[in-house]
């Protein structure tokens, strides 16, 4: 036993660490048991397992066995599935809930699930891919259950302190939280690699086809500086085209060379063998970055969840408010590519409005996705800028794969404090009217899917006050370089029905246009506190 900072410390037993073994063992060897690239028994074993060293150990014997029996991308899934379910058992052993005996089921079954539902939309939904995405999820909530029974840890001794739960709970979010973004960082390279020499082109080449020759001591000793020369002036070109051609070597070198055309051969085959391992370096740090990323705002939205719990609500007066929206699709189209909606999370009022890529069904279903997600993440408490993160994060993935992109509009208004941000990601202008002034707001940054993973979202924060009109667009009202008529509309207004001017704004933007993309309007009005609150 010994102290360190105030913290003692007890020398593990023979028998603790044969039993920690054990269930690493465990853990590596129930990986190997693969489905088509899936370990459903290495989820099932961990989800059985109680929440500390046991479940840590097997934890890290899972992720071990499944880089050893899986490929690559099948090991990354896998890994996410098993840190998402220590994660989940970590938060919630102190809870009701973790001692009910479908918790850790449910568990297992809900982490492969959401896991593989996130892979499988990157990859694309299809039949056969959904059959493997259920089966998978159904066995790993099938083997925790037999794995409970094996591991007699079906039933979890009750603890009585309502108020230990409460802090256990906030202890555990805050350390998986801190477990996540330090798994993140741990994907960060040390240092930064130099890239591989290109000398070693030729190199390899003069050992295949010098070795034997009869000019070897000519050329590579008396001759050494000419030799040397004539390979460094033929590597720049010779990488930028992606092979050797026999003009970009001396003349006086190719004439010595009595086996130049062998040697021609020998040096294409190692400039593409060094072109292929620089592609494969810089994919496997792009990939390394995104999961490194990925993590990191895991542990972000973890941290994010438990402190709005905390955080009290601004008290006061709030601000009565009505809320219209409206929309058509382009001309010749059924549907509509841009989503709307609205809803309040405690003092807080959201309108979002997603313009998908395009138009027509592709379009739609691109925007009511990200709509969705957004909304469930504000809905859960998760504050707009890690929300909006994580979303774009999940969204480039998908743009890689599907070449498509999605604009997001945010208004988060907190109606007692009198105060809003607008969040956007390569949206149209948003305007502002205040009696007889309109006030213009525009970003810059990119469409979500098309914006950096890791760059923040451009924010715009500004003060609420009664008789103020908020309308947001789509592009196909109006664009930042031909939206003046909107502003002269705005600013000779006289309503106060949020709804006659948004139908106002749809029909002179179709009048104008002709209808060449999907039109949306969603218009937030703050009248005097005698007119009441109408929500539309």
């Amino acid at each position: 036993m010994m102290k360190i900072a105030n913290i003692t410390l007890e020398k593990p037993q023979t028998g603790e660490l044969l039993r920690l073994a054990g269930y690493a063992a465990a853990g590596f060897f129930a990986a190997g048991c693969c489905l088509e690239g899936r370990a459903p028994l290495a989820a099932g074993l961990l989800a059985a397992c109680r929440p500390g060293k046991n479940a840590m150990a097997a934890l890290a014997g899972g992720a071990a066995g499944s880089m050893a029996f899986l490929p690559f991308g099948a090991a990354l899934r896998c890994c996410g599935i098993l840190v998402l379910i220590y994660a989940v058992l970590s938060a919630f052993r102190d809870t009701k809930w973790f001692r009910q005996g479908w918790f850790r089921p449910v568990t297992a079954a809900g982490a492969t699930l959401a896991v593989e539902l996130a892979y499988s939309l990157q990859m694309g939904l299809k039949g056969e891919s959904l059959v493997r995405m259920g089966a998978c999820t159904v066995l790993a909530g099938v083997l925790c259950h037999y794995c409970a029974l094996v591991l007699r840890e079906s039933h979890i001794p009750r603890r009585k302190a309502a108020g230990r739960e409460v802090e256990g709970l906030r202890q555990r979010l805050r350390l998986s939280a801190e477990a996540l973004r330090s798994l993140g960082e741990a994907f960060a390279p040390p240092q930064p690699k130099k890239e591989e020499n290109p000398a070693v082109i030729f190199d390899r080449a003069a050992e295949v086809v010098c070795r034997g020759c009869a000019l070897r001591d000519l050329c590579w000793n008396k001759e050494y500086v000419s030799t040397y020369n004539a390979f460094n002036d033929a590597t720049p070109v010779m990488l930028e085209r992606g092979r050797a051609e026999a003009s970009d070597f001396a003349s006086h070198f190719a004439a010595r060379c009595i086996h130049f055309p062998q040697l021609l051969s020998a040096i294409n085959t190692e400039v593409t063998a060094l072109l292929l391992r620089r592609q494969y370096r810089r994919q496997l740090d792009r990939e390394r970055e995104r999961s490194r990323g990925q993590y990191a705002q895991l542990g972000e939205l973890v941290a994010q969840a438990m402190a709005s719990a905390e955080v009290p609500a601004a008290t006061g007066r709030e601000l009565c408010h009505e809320v219209a929206l409206g929309s058509e699709p382009k001309e010749g189209q059924r549907l509509c590519g841009d989503s709307m909606t609205w809803f309040r999370v405690g003092g807080m009022l959201y309108l979002i409005l997603s313009d998908g890529m395009g138009s027509g069904r592709e379009a739609q279903r691109e925007s009511q996705m990200t709509l969705r997600l957004l909304e469930q993440f504000l809905q859960a408490g998760i504050a707009p800028e890690p929300a909006l993160r994580t979303l774009n994060s999940a969204l480039n993935l998908r743009s890689d794969e599907q070449g498509s992109f999605t604009t997001i509009d945010l208004l988060a208004a907190d109606l007692a404090a009198k105060q809003a941000t607008l969040y956007k990601y390569g949206a149209a202008p948003t305007y502002i009217k205040r009696k007889g002034s309109v006030r213009r707001l525009a970003g810059a940054s990119l469409p979500a899917g098309l914006q950096e993973s890791d760059a923040e979202p451009q924010a715009i924060r500004f003060p609420l006050e009664e008789n103020t009109f908020l309308l947001m667009i789509s592009d196909g009202v109006a664009d930042a370089g031909d939206d003046q008529w909107v502003q002269d509309l705005l600013a000779g207004w006289q309503g106060e029905d949020p709804n006659v001017l948004t139908s106002l704004i749809l029909r002179e933007a179709y009048q104008r246009r002709r209808g060449d993309d999907d039109r949306s309007a969603l218009c937030l009005y703050l009248p005097t506190e005698r007119r009441g609150r109408r929500e539309v």
